[in-house]
């Protein structure tokens, strides 16, 4: 997966010069950012103004795009994973935990910071290009309220909230948000994944339409169904929960 990563070469992806191994110990070399991370700029500054959030939003996404189109799928996207540097050029860091397509990507392991975690990916289930278009989602919503859409005690709370609750509305946080921006989060954090965009491409042309035109209605929601109305917890879920809380969570485990 590292040797994948370091062939994306992409002005909006940190470049990865080398991955070798020194007396049994792996090592990758890396393109220096001076900068600072996404979350450290929201916390400082609060809510981004919409042009300003899309316009680092498309960024971000024509990076997990380019992952994407050479089969890698980053599994932590999140604000911490965004750097910006002093130039205001956005790059997307830290394949850490990435698996490229080809690879087994069904797990008991729940990767990926809980915060904006897909609720596929907090199941243990298969994930896909569209666990990182949930997760990007989470991260513009962070930008365009200045907060997350869900908080908890401990991950595995903030986990299961991803499995059994719907992600608010941008409109419920703050007020005079294009209709368009907040259908385009709202498409991206669906829990289920066919109800989301299903590839980056579509997700890029309705960002760069918002710019343009951002009060006109043109991003299409798959209607709902009975099926996806209400979410339930199977024991499989829990138990991988459980698991996961047991081996990685700092806290307490919550009972389910």
């Amino acid at each position: 997966e590292a040797q994948s990563a370091a062939a994306l070469l992409h002005p909006n992806v940190v470049s990865v010069y080398d991955v070798n191994e020194t007396n049994g110990i792996y090592y990758i070399v890396m393109e220096y950012v001076d900068g600072i991370t996404l979350k450290k700029y929201v916390t400082l500054n609060g809510r981004l103004p919409v042009k300003e959030a899309t316009s680092i939003a498309i960024q971000v996404a024509q990076g997990i795009e380019a992952a994407h189109n050479a089969g890698i799928i980053h599994r932590d996207i999140k604000p911490q994973n965004v750097l910006i540097s002093r130039e205001g050029k956005i790059k997307v860091t830290d394949f850490g935990i990435a698996r490229t397509t080809t690879a087994n990507t069904i797990s008991t392991d729940i990767l990926g910071s809980a915060q904006y975690i897909s609720p596929e990916q907090a199941r243990g289930d298969k994930v896909d290009a569209r666990s990182d278009i949930y997760s990007f989602g989470i991260v513009f919503y962070e930008m365009i309220t200045g907060e997350l859409p869900f908080d908890g005690k401990s991950a595995v709370t903030v986990a299961l909230k991803h499995i059994q609750e719907h992600v608010p509305l941008v409109s419920e946080k703050v007020s005079g948000v294009p209709g368009s921006v907040e259908k385009i989060i709202e498409k991206c954090t669906q829990r289920r994944p066919d109800r989301r965009y299903q590839k980056m491409s579509s997700l890029l042309s309705d960002m760069k339409m918002s710019l343009v035109t951002p009060d006109d209605d043109f991003v299409l929601l798959e209607p709902e169904d009975d099926e996806s109305a209400t979410v339930i917890m199977t024991g499989r879920d829990a138990e991988i929960l459980r698991n996961e809380g047991r081996r990685g969570e700092r806290g307490r485990v919550v009972s389910v």
